[in-house]
């Protein structure tokens, strides 16, 4: 037996790493607007295409993210090294998001630019770290009982982190500015994510005889299936 299957995820320390998950993305989503168009004087109509655009990339970054999980075998499982790198790169993003550099403010065009690769970035990043920190509940945790427990304290955390990143947010941009208060929330966000992905350690996972979906089949289906 291996040493992933003797140590048990306790329920507290999988549950916190959903008030590090919320904090950023709910900033990054609620204050992009005031920040972009309010602020820097970004058109909204190239506002309303970045949203436009990433529409396309997060109907598909989900499943992709999900089967190129499925797929890694590492000492470390398989969703542990996708939330110990992307975790980092997430938060950096998010912080750079709202670092606009002065040079890039004064021009319209590649203020446009900017804003469409940094929302995209951390976007499809924060698919990346939640589709694999989903994927670690039901495999971390076998028992209904533990299921609910688990995930109580998981909303309650993500209110938590609501509270502070929505409304208690335009308080503290209004003393620290808004580049600042992204590098606290960013800091914070990675000291808990990481302290709780570390700690996550996944049993091991016995293949099953069953055909696995193949990528490029699963992007088309959900292509031809897709609302539009």
């Amino acid at each position: 037996m291996s040493d992933n299957t003797l140590r048990k995820v306790k329920p507290a320390r999988y549950g916190f790493a959903m008030f590090g998950t919320s904090i950023p993305i709910n900033m990054f989503k609620s204050f992009a607007a005031i920040f972009y168009v309010d602020m820097l004087g970004l058109d909204m109509k190239k506002y309303s295409l970045v949203l436009f655009i990433y529409t396309f990339v997060d109907a598909i970054d989900n499943p992709v993210y999900g089967l190129l999980s499925d797929r890694t075998r590492t000492k470390w499982g398989r969703r542990r090294p996708w939330l110990l790198i992307g975790t980092p790169l997430l938060v950096l993003f998010f912080i750079l998001f709202y670092c606009t550099p002065a040079f890039i403010q004064n021009d319209t065009g590649m203020l446009f630019v900017y804003m469409l690769l940094m929302y995209i970035l951390t976007g499809t990043l924060d698919s990346l770290v939640n589709a694999n920190y989903g994927a670690l509940f039901p495999e971390l945790f076998k028992k209904d009982e533990e299921r609910a427990k688990t995930n109580s304290f998981r909303q309650i955390c993500q209110l938590f982190a609501m509270a502070i990143s929505i409304a208690l947010t335009p308080m503290i941009t209004e003393k620290i500015g808004y580049r600042t208060t992204a590098i606290v929330y960013g800091v914070v966000a990675l000291a808990v994510m990481m302290y709780c992905f570390w700690g996550c350690r996944e049993p091991e996972i016995v293949e099953e005889e069953t055909e696995k979906p193949r990528l490029f089949s699963s992007i088309f289906a959900l292509a031809y299936v897709a609302p539009f």
